[in-house]
């Protein structure tokens, strides 16, 4: 028995939202899952718009529990920031600061990332620290936040793990 573990990112106004499945998290200046980010770059002395994304489990297996994620490897850049939080609550993603996220720029142990909330129905329902049946993390919201000294083309590749135990 095995879980399959899939990245979604949720993009939309609160109440008329679009879900999808991702295999990267390209920060941009849109709220938009699959356009390019060359065509909507941040420039500097801007910021990305909120990533909403979370993960949703379905296989058979008996328990999903400890999950974390965190930035293990890779970096962004001069003037590049990553910000980042979990919450089950879901906002209309903008450019505006992320609030109450953490600096997450710099690369650590899973070990010492954020801890990540379950649910059965939806993100917005994840409170549970273990999942039992198919379902979902709450959101993992991330945001790149630029200052006026951020050098122009790509910024570098940051790698953000997800990690759980599954029994």
């Amino acid at each position: 028995m095995t879980a399959t573990a899939t990245w979604y990112e949720r993009n939309g106004a609160s109440g008329s939202t679009t879900n999808t499945a991702v295999s990267n998290c390209d920060w941009k200046s849109t709220d938009d899952a699959s356009a390019s980010r060359i065509n909507y770059p941040v420039t500097a002395g801007n910021n990305s718009y909120h990533k909403y994304n979370y993960v949703a489990f379905t296989g058979a297996f008996n328990q999903i529990s400890n999950v974390k994620v965190a930035h293990t490897s890779g970096t962004l850049g001069t003037g590049i920031s990553l910000k980042g939080k979990t919450t089950n609550t879901y906002a209309t993603p903008a450019t505006s600061a992320l609030g109450s996220a953490t600096d997450m720029t710099s690369p650590t142990t899973i070990s010492s990332g954020l801890s990540v909330k379950l649910g059965t129905s939806d993100p917005t329902y994840a409170t549970n620290n273990t999942l039992s049946s198919a379902g979902y993390t709450a959101f993992i919201i991330t945001q790149v936040q630029t200052t006026s000294s951020a050098t122009a083309g790509d910024s570098g590749t940051a790698t953000l793990t997800l990690q759980y135990d599954e029994n």
